[in-house]
């Protein structure tokens, strides 16, 4: 009777965690917010950057078709994230021209999630969101550094 009883409670406790948790994966998937199967490109001028988590953001002044400024928000990876790949707090700054590829916002707003930004003097960089290219080529660049420090010590005897 007892046994019943406690399989019982753990199969109540086991509901009652995972209908917690469902916001949670909600909160996290890109998709209740953005387009995630689009891409888009955006041309703007910073006005903020805020780095800051869970998301940094980017606040910038887009002209539209019809020549009006139209302000946007972009939003990426926390900003723990971004200081592993080498970012800074004044990434950019307001009067940095950059162009933004992401994911649209699903609602239509003025917003996108980035996934590289290419800046005035055409270096590009990542830091959206966690994105496996950004993380692989982030990888890339550390093992390519590694690479180089090692030929040049298997050449030079360090």
């Amino acid at each position: 009777m007892r046994i019943k009883y406690y399989i019982k409670s753990l199969a109540l406790s086991v509901v009652i965690l995972i209908s917690l948790s469902m916001p949670i994966i909600a909160h996290h998937n890109p998709a209740a917010h953005y387009l995630v199967d689009e891409r888009i490109e955006i041309n703007g001028v910073v006005t903020e950057f805020i780095a800051a988590n869970p998301h940094s953001r980017i606040y910038f002044d887009v002209i539209n078709d019809e020549g009006e400024t139209e302000k946007w928000m972009s939003e990426g990876d926390s900003i723990i994230n971004l200081r592993r790949a080498d970012w800074t707090d004044d990434q950019f700054k307001p009067g940095d021209h950059i162009q933004i590829l992401g994911r649209p916002s699903r609602f239509g707003y003025n917003l996108v999630e980035w996934i590289f930004i290419t800046n005035s003097d055409g270096v590009e960089v990542g830091g959206g969101n966690g994105q496996f290219a950004e993380r692989t080529r982030y990888i890339q660049t550390k093992l390519d550094e590694f690479r180089k420090q090692r030929d040049f010590c298997f050449t030079y005897d360090c």
